[in-house]
């Protein structure tokens, strides 16, 4: 384990949930408990607090966004900006034999956000926090039921002062709104209608460091910011939808959802390049006008389910959609000379003239059909068969309107089997097409559109309840897909396929010893590209951002002696990591000790918890 290094980082929370009127108020935001909320260690966030070894931009070394694996409530939807805490309790993904659960899954794994659907008693919950740094963070969220058991109401505010590890210049002003309504007019029915925006009004801008050899930039002190005050760009993000549930006379179903999601942002681009060994470097700033990014997208799904003594079988008719527009591009660079790592020379602000901006349009349409067939007491099959219809027009300036088009079928396969009452086995194969996005502001060809590209997925492993509380999952994927990455000459594009084996463990539950709770998670991870490429030996065969190793184990401690007071720990481990294409340099990996406390309590009937953390 390498040295934990730097003053440590405290921060510190106060949550309450207080009742509006008689009756007894649900707990809300006052029980919001990482830990004890996972039921595996592959990803989980409630509220503030996140756990797992996967994110909805990370899982098993891609990213379920750019995947189209997103869902809201377990329908489709099509993510530019990620729902804000005031309208999603939280976020779980699902990887494995968790997966084989959804309709028609694509590989990468799937993220699913639960939204904060108002209940049936009038609570407030507010959220005080300070830290880390001198961070401050106020949330409140109310729920009201307007008409009994019919129709209930939920508002949310946050403001956030951030203030980042770059130092005082950097502090951000954020805020979030947001309003959820649930409508259920029969015991049959309901519908849930929300929206969420998020305002980003003051983000510093600390430069990005690229140096000229295969070393790493000499350190600097801790929370110091060296850009402009000047370089500050600000964004607002939106998320918005309805979706509905009826049950249908045949042990049908019927489910939709509609969302759109928003961003409107604009922001500049600091970086010291060729950083000498001694910190100097060229320095210079790009200003990027504003940028849009709007997708509707929705999902429509039938469910016939039919029941067979021990065994169940559902079928899943599913239309998918979704049409996203992007405004991007048009950077003006201006260059200030040699610029120094760790230093702050203060530069007045050019006047900057943005280019036009490139226009970008995708439509997709996706038709299928999906068989879960289980059988209690032996196992279960899935099969899904999809048909896509894809199109994607992109207009960049000066240039002619790129076009790509696409309609492939895309299947999945799964099957598990239990072989007694502990313990399960599972397999599975997915076919996915997925965006491969645009080249990223780093990238000399920074904004220009890249094709799309098929994924393929497999992937086998077991599950086994060690005791009654306490479950070990494990398992082997292998995930191949088009290899799009930065060259030698920093243009992002196609460089070959890249393939990721791994393993992936989890040990979740309490064990040992009474009031012990714990995740535990492990990923060994073989990315690989092959190609061209690799052949002549312009890039290595190892691709960038990829981390060969995770480790995160997390515990919390709350003996019934202690009552409402608990203690927690939570380590996250990863190890070196390549760095530059040609696979010359590695950067070291990172430990990170969190250590907590947590204690819940009631003042006047009100829950309430307050949680510290180092």
């Amino acid at each position: 384990m390498k040295r934990l290094s730097g003053w440590p980082v405290i921060c510190a929370g106060v949550a309450l949930a207080a009742p509006l009127s008689g009756g007894v108020a649900v707990a809300q935001r006052a029980s919001e408990n990482a830990i004890t909320a996972a039921d595996d260690a592959f990803g989980t966030r409630v509220g503030n607090e996140s756990i797992g070894l996967y994110g909805q931009y990370n899982a098993r070394g891609f990213s379920p966004v750019s995947a189209g694996n997103v869902r809201i409530e377990g329908l489709y939807f099509d993510q530019q900006t990620q729902p804000h805490t005031r309208i999603s309790r939280g976020v779980t993904v699902r990887v494995g034999i968790s997966a084989q659960a959804y309709a028609l899954p694509a590989p990468s794994g799937i993220a699913d956000y639960s939204l904060r659907i108002p209940g049936d008693k009038q609570v407030v919950s507010t959220v005080l926090t300070y830290g880390p740094w001198a961070t401050h963070n106020i949330e409140i969220d109310a729920q009201f039921p307007l008409i009994t058991d019919k129709f209930s109401l939920g508002l949310g505010v946050g403001a956030v002062r951030i203030d980042n590890d770059a130092g005082f210049k950097s502090k951000n002003n954020e805020w979030s709104g947001s309003a959820i309504a649930r409508l259920r007019p029969s015991d049959t029915s309901e519908v849930i209608g929300f929206f969420g925006m998020f305002d980003d009004c003051n983000n510093g801008q600390q430069p990005g460091l690229f140096t000229a050899g295969p070393y790493a930039p000499p350190r600097f002190k801790r929370h110091t910011y060296f850009g402009q005050d000047w370089s500050r760009g600000a964004c607002r993000d939106s998320n918005t939808g309805v979706l509905g549930r009826v049950t249908l006379p045949g042990d049908w179903t019927l489910r939709a959802g509609g969302f759109r999601s928003g961003s409107a942002q604009f922001f500049y681009g600091d970086f010291l390049r060729n950083i000498q060994p001694d910190g100097t470097a060229q320095h210079s700033i790009f200003k990027q006008p504003e940028q849009s990014f709007v997708s509707y997208s929705g999902e429509i799904r039938a469910s016939k389910i039919v029941s067979d003594g021990a065994r169940r079988h559902t079928v899943d008719f599913v239309v998918r959609a979704r049409d996203v527009q992007r405004q991007f591009g048009g950077a003006d660079v201006r260059s200030f000379g040699i610029g120094r790592v760790g230093v702050r020379e203060v530069i007045a602000e050019p006047v900057f003239t943005p280019g036009a901006v490139t226009d970008d349009h995708t439509r997709q349409k996706t038709v299928g059909v999906s068989y879960a067939g289980l059988w209690a007491g032996v196992g279960g099959i899935g099969i899904g068969a999809q048909k896509s219809f894809y199109r994607r027009d992109t207009a960049a300036p000066g240039l002619p309107v790129a076009a790509t088009r696409d309609e492939p079928w895309l299947v999945n396969l799964s099957a598990n089997a239990l072989l007694g009452p502990d313990f399960a086995l599972y397999l599975g194969y997915a076919r996915g097409l997925e965006e491969t996005g645009t080249a990223p502001f780093v990238a000399n060809n920074r904004g220009e559109a890249m094709p799309a590209s098929i994924t393929r997925q497999r992937d086998a492993g077991l599950r086994y309840a060690i005791t009654p509380n306490l479950r070990l999952v494990a398992g082997v994927f292998e995930v191949k897909r088009p290899y799009f990455n930065v060259n030698t000459a920093n243009v992002y594009g196609p460089l070959g396929q890249v393939r990721h084996r791994g393993v992936e463990v989890s040990l979740t539950g309490r064990a040992f010893t009474q009031g012990l709770t714990i995740v535990g998670g492990l990923i060994l991870l073989q990315p690989r590209v092959s190609g061209d490429t690799v052949a002549r030996g312009l890039i290595g065969p190892v691709p960038l951002g990829q981390v060969p190793r995770t480790l995160q184990f997390s515990v919390q401690y709350q003996p019934p002696a202690w009552g409402g007071f608990s203690i927690d720990s939570q380590l996250n481990s990863t190890s070196d990591q390549v760095a530059t294409a040609d696979n010359s340099f590695k950067i070291d990996g990172t430990t990170m000790l969190n250590i907590g406390a947590r204690y819940r309590f009631k003042v006047a009937e009100v829950p309430a918890s307050v949680r510290a953390q180092v």
